[in-house]
């Protein structure tokens, strides 16, 4: 087989007798990144909508998530198209006009991947400041955190924005003002790929580890502790995916090992960048719109008012069964006894519990929430011999 050697990088048909990866179909790439665009849209849609409609508290969070979400439906735009220009295929039996196009369409993929990857993580980062007090030692770990990470994106970022001075000589051949990710050389070209994607994996570990502290902290409910345990497990999803693609690297030495093949080796890599960034924004949105989503009345999208129950006692006296709340408050400021049939002081009938709606709204969380069914009570005023029931 023939080989070539164009700008430090070795070229060859070598590897032209190896079996097509299913990373390589367009059918697998097209796949991928547009279903993890679709999903990636409707999860930050309803953070979006919850942070400025329900609770009206956006934050800086919430910015660089938007940034996010153009950034990466830009790339996985360009990651489309690139498949139109040979990706997929040896890079050898591409014609000048794909060549030019790949180049084109991977320059603002990879340049899009490596913003992107930042502005998530830094979103993550600043949607922890809400939970942890001043003062302690994690908040000020998150700070440094977040200062950290934004200075990593900004450097690398440039380098992916600005491979060449000028721009376009990325494609067009390179030149000697080419470095970093535009880089002739095999040497600081792989370099700069395995520096950004092995501190994106140790970013990502971060990540993950720094809401554990909540999980062993007094006073956090059963709850709380399996929300954490979701939220902790769609971030291991997220880490898994930033070492496979750190593997995936290493492995191919950035598409140039056993030989310069950017468009054959390089798909499963960017798969890979496609489903950690995609599944880091359904980390950073799901715990925002679930709770609100889970209650959600459909056929009202409003929030009216918020209840704060602090104690809650059931008893039974000897004309009736009575539900009594104590300590309740609500920004309308109303307390209300619910009045049920009679029945001995002291004992409980199963199957009338059990058919209570506030029981039922917290053991089927299907069930329309508890602000939202109707309630009855007795009035104090007998008519006749019985009593009158109105609806509240």
């Amino acid at each position: 087989m023939g080989s070539v050697t164009m700008s430090g990088f070795h070229y060859s048909f070598d590897n032209f007798n190896e079996p097509e990866p299913i990373s390589n179909r367009p059918e697998t790439i097209w796949g991928v990144v547009i279903s993890c665009m679709i999903v990636s849209w409707i999860c930050v849609g309803f953070r979006l909508y919850v942070r400025f409609r329900v609770v009206r508290a956006p934050g800086w969070d919430d910015l660089c998530v938007i940034l996010y979400l153009f950034m990466i439906s830009a790339g996985s735009i360009a990651i489309c198209l690139s498949v139109n220009y040979g990706l997929g295929k040896h890079f050898l039996i591409l014609e000048p006009w794909e060549i030019k196009g790949f180049l084109q369409t991977f320059y603002v993929g990879n340049a899009a991947y490596v913003s992107s990857t930042a502005l998530i993580k830094e979103a993550l980062l600043l949607q922890y400041l809400r939970v942890f007090d001043r003062g302690i030692f994690v908040r000020r770990l998150l700070i440094s955190l977040i200062v950290f990470t934004a200075l990593w994106g900004v450097a690398y970022s440039f380098l992916a924005w600005a491979p060449c001075i000028p721009v376009q000589d990325f494609w067009n051949n390179g030149g000697p003002t080419c470095y970093g990710y535009g880089s002739q050389h095999p040497g600081p070209f792989v370099a700069t790929f395995e520096s950004h994607a092995a501190i994106n994996m140790a970013l990502d570990t971060l990540v993950l580890i720094i809401p554990l502290p909540l999980f062993f902290k007094d006073g956090t409910t059963t709850c709380t502790r399996v929300r954490l345990v979701g939220l902790l497990s769609m971030g291991l999803f997220v880490l898994v995916f930033a070492t496979w693609r750190l593997i995936t690297i290493i492995e191919h030495q950035v598409a140039t090992r056993p030989t310069r093949d950017p468009t054959w080796y390089g798909p499963i890599s960017i798969i890979l960048a496609v489903l950690e960034v995609d599944a880091a924004s359904v980390c950073a949105s799901v715990p925002i719109f679930w709770p609100v989503l889970r209650n959600l009345d459909w056929g009202k999208i409003f929030v009216t008012q918020e209840i704060n129950i602090t104690r809650e006692t059931r008893y039974m006296d000897d004309d009736e069964d009575r539900l009594t709340r104590d300590t309740t408050h609500s920004r309308t400021g109303s307390e209300v006894d619910l009045g049920g049939s009679g029945g001995r002081k002291g004992t409980r009938n199963k199957g009338m519990y059990y058919q209570d709606s506030y029981v039922l709204s917290q053991v089927d969380p299907l069930r329309t929430s508890i602000e939202h069914v109707h309630a009855s009570a007795r009035s104090d005023v007998a008519k006749g011999n019985s009593n009158k029931w109105m609806k509240i």
